[in-house]
């Protein structure tokens, strides 16, 4: 399922990867609540280039969630063909075996697969900003929490069972949320199911961003992480280079150094071992690490502030609230809807 709204950076290239998949039999649907935008039209183009893919493109109608592009889904989910299903953002590059790698995890136990996200593609110094908060802190904490066999819900490419999706509560349990892939995540939790990190992150493109994006979107993430991850939330400045760059000063009298120094060479031997950690991982860095790095940090401060004061969050150039009241769905129940597509 590809949810469609903006055309974003390399968007013909990462939409064409959905198609390149190598796996014997699956299809690939589009939903768009214009069909008739720049992005629907650019879909159709790549339907027709790939008539060996069975595709179409549905108009979205959907108007329940506190997230659109959950509002977005409900009319492609409701009308899939197949049981098991790879959702995945706009400007996310799939690999040709993802969709097989992404099933070979889904199990009796696993209810969501879902892939750990770096950044490519940075086409100006507002893209690296943003690749430097997604490729540092937040992989930093994701990969980790795979090491321990944690996951979470993260809707840039993620697979689950329509079955088990149905099992944990449906649109009814992600719905009131624009965090809906954390709510899923929790969701199955509670049928005794859980989601789990891929083994391969998978790549997205970002090309040119303006600082106002980069900061309403990371402003958007704190803000869900704030209503449904509240201990994580706290802990967040802890895991920022400002608090340990004044625990470096505030110690520098037992190395025998003055304070300045002390924050100093805190601040430089963190920025050095993310690089190394980039460098190992073959992530895009520029002369401007430095300055990045700076910028980073003062983005992520004001961004975690900020997040304490509002519920309106920007989404694809509109503004939502990031969490609603439950509210009616379509009249037709999923329940029957899936039973009559097994039927059919």
């Amino acid at each position: 399922m590809l949810p469609v709204k903006l055309i974003d950076a390399d968007f013909e290239r990462t939409q064409e990867s959905a198609f390149a998949q190598h796996y014997p039999r699956f299809d690939v649907t589009a939903s768009a609540v214009d069909t008739d935008s720049p992005a629907a039209r650019k879909m159709r183009e790549l339907f027709a280039r790939h008539k060996e893919v069975p595709a179409r493109l549905l108009a979205s109608t959907a108007r329940f969630a506190a997230s659109p592009k959950v509002d977005n889904l409900y009319a492609p989910f409701m009308q899939a063909e197949n049981d098991v299903i790879l959702m995945k953002d706009a400007n996310v590059l799939l690999e040709p075996d993802a969709l097989a790698e992404h099933l070979r995890q889904l199990n009796d136990d696993v209810g969501l697969v879902c892939a750990i996200p770096y950044c490519a593609g940075l086409d100006n110094f507002p893209a690296h900003v943003e690749a430097a908060i997604i490729n540092g802190p937040h992989a930093r904490m994701l990969f980790l929490a795979s090491c321990f066999r944690q996951g979470m819900g993260s809707a840039r490419s993620c697979c689950s069972a329509a079955a088990d999706f149905l099992r944990a509560g449906g649109f009814d349990a992600i719905s009131h949320t624009v965090g809906e892939d954390n709510a899923f995540g929790h969701a199955l939790a509670r049928v005794g199911q859980r989601p789990v990190f891929s083994h391969r992150p998978v790549r997205q493109d970002l090309g040119r961003r303006s600082f106002h994006d980069v900061y309403q979107r990371q402003l958007r993430w704190s803000v869900i992480r704030r209503n449904d991850e509240l201990l994580s939330f706290l802990a967040e400045p802890i895991c920022q280079a400002f608090p340990a760059v004044v625990a470096g000063a505030l110690a520098s009298p037992l190395a025998g150094i003055t304070p300045f120094w002390g924050g100093t060479l805190t601040l430089a031997l963190w920025f050095a071992l993310e690089t190394l950690l980039s460098i190992a991982k073959g992530w895009q860095l520029s002369y401007a690490a430095p300055a990045v790095f700076v910028v980073r940090e003062a983005v992520m401060l004001a961004v975690w502030v900020n997040a304490w004061m509002t519920d309106r969050v920007v989404w694809a150039k509109d503004k939502v609230q990031a969490r609603v009241a439950a509210s009616h769905k379509p009249q037709t129940s999923e329940r029957a809807a899936v039973a009559a597509r097994k039927e059919g």
